[in-house]
């Protein structure tokens, strides 16, 4: 598996892929995304900010996961007591993973990937918002040492904050 910047190019399919993972969460009794987020303007200004990462199988060339790292903190996050208020703090959204690849690693990967690349630009903590309903996603953050720190509630329902500090 390569880790790489999504380009226009690879609009289509990163949409296919957010429809698989759509359609899997809602099998899985999960209403977190819809036809309404994430959409495709939301990842096209993923790609036009240079912020969108794509996992590309190297057997079958399909894109297989994606993630998004960008300094774009919601505005509900105000009210959380975050944990890490020193230095620059990354954000990660919209982590999926093609359902016929999950439990191969590939979010670990991507995490890995993403916790990287925001050490070598100089961030100093990294912050995210889990769907509470989605248990799964919730015991992988806690797994690779996210902490939760509030709760915030969006659209669809209420969602945890979480963040680590990068070492």
């Amino acid at each position: 598996m390569e880790i790489t910047r999504a380009s226009e190019q690879h609009l289509n399919e990163i949409l296919k892929l957010c429809r698989y993972c759509s359609q899997n969460m809602k099998r899985k009794d999960i209403d977190q995304w819809d036809d309404n987020y994430p959409n495709k303007e939301i990842f096209q200004e993923d790609i036009n900010n240079h912020s969108l990462y794509i996992a590309v199988s190297e057997e079958s060339e399909e894109i297989i996961g994606c993630v998004v790292l960008n300094n774009d903190q919601e505005p509900e996050y105000k009210v959380v007591e975050w944990l890490y208020e020193q230095g620059k703090i990354a954000i990660v959204h919209r982590l999926m993973v093609r359902p016929n690849y999950e439990g191969k690693g590939i979010a670990r990967s991507l995490i890995e990937f993403v916790e990287k690349l925001a050490k070598d630009n100089g961030y100093t903590a990294i912050r995210l918002d889990v769907f509470s309903e989605n248990t799964r996603a919730v015991n992988f953050y806690k797994k690779q040492g996210y902490r939760v720190s509030g709760k915030v509630n969006f659209r669809k329902g209420e969602f945890l904050c979480c963040e680590k500090i990068i070492p």
